[in-house]
């Protein structure tokens, strides 16, 4: 039994730390999303008026209307202005405003996902306290999920630096059920506003949030295990504690 419940402690550490891993994810991005200032600003600082063709007093409500669409505020994905002689521009063309609705669908998700891995973050932390005589095991396993974490996001950054379009695109294939992302610089707005820098430096941000909480599970893991080590042993099976018996 107490076998079994060393590999249950072991088991919820585990899938705790990829739990609080995709939990902060999903809260990151859902967060930026719905952030209106920091569209804006990074739209501002990695696509000029010049090259967008968004004149520099219309960023702020640009970042406006794109937070309010993906965050359901806003029921149409579309932005005008005015240009030099007065005549209206319509910024986005219908595929523009497909694809920014299956992003909008991904992002509804993302915040639905939250609630999700919330719950089964608590449930977890739930499993560890009532397994907590073998919390030298759950640590165990917070350590094997960062080490398997830390492979899977060095796999990912190496394939990023040697082919970062292959990447690119294979995200695409696997998050978008059509070709509306495959946007054109010379007549779509949409990829000037937001051309690849833009998602680099909010891939930057979510890294930096995951490193954060993986640090800390880590941190928290190797003090679990050396102030366990340092007190109470586990119960040993009751195999064990037979044969040392008969001993």
């Amino acid at each position: 039994m107490s076998q079994a419940k060393r590999r249950a402690a072991a088991a919820a550490g585990f899938c705790l730390l990829f739990v609080l891993i995709l939990l902060v994810m999903a809260m990151t991005v859902y967060n930026m999303a719905g952030d209106k200032g920091l569209l804006a600003t990074e739209m501002r600082r990695h696509s000029s008026p010049k090259y967008s063709g968004l004149p520099d007093e219309e960023y702020q409500d640009m970042g406006q209307m794109v937070a309010d669409y993906l965050m359901g505020r806003k029921d149409t994905f579309q932005y005008y202005f005015n240009d030099a002689d007065g005549n209206m521009v319509v910024c986005f063309s219908p595929h523009e405003e497909n694809h920014m609705a299956d992003c909008r669908t991904l992002i509804r998700l993302t915040g639905l996902l939250r609630w999700f891995l919330g719950a089964a973050a608590l449930i977890l932390l739930g499993v560890g306290v009532v397994l907590r005589k073998y919390r030298k095991s759950f640590s165990t396993g917070m350590l094997a999920g960062f080490g398997v974490t830390l492979v899977c996001f060095l796999a990912i950054l190496v394939w990023g630096l040697m082919n970062f379009d292959s990447l690119f695109t294979v995200f695409h294939r696997l998050l978008f059920t059509n070709d509306g992302w495959l946007l054109d610089a010379r007549t779509d707005m949409l990829i000037r506003l937001m051309p690849t820098s833009f998602f680099t430096s909010l891939g930057i941000k979510i890294l930096l949030a995951v490193t954060a909480v993986a640090l800390v599970c880590f941190t928290a893991a190797m003090t679990l295990r050396m102030t366990w080590e340092d007190g109470r042993q586990e119960e040993p099976d009751a195999d064990e504690t037979v044969q040392d018996t008969g001993k």
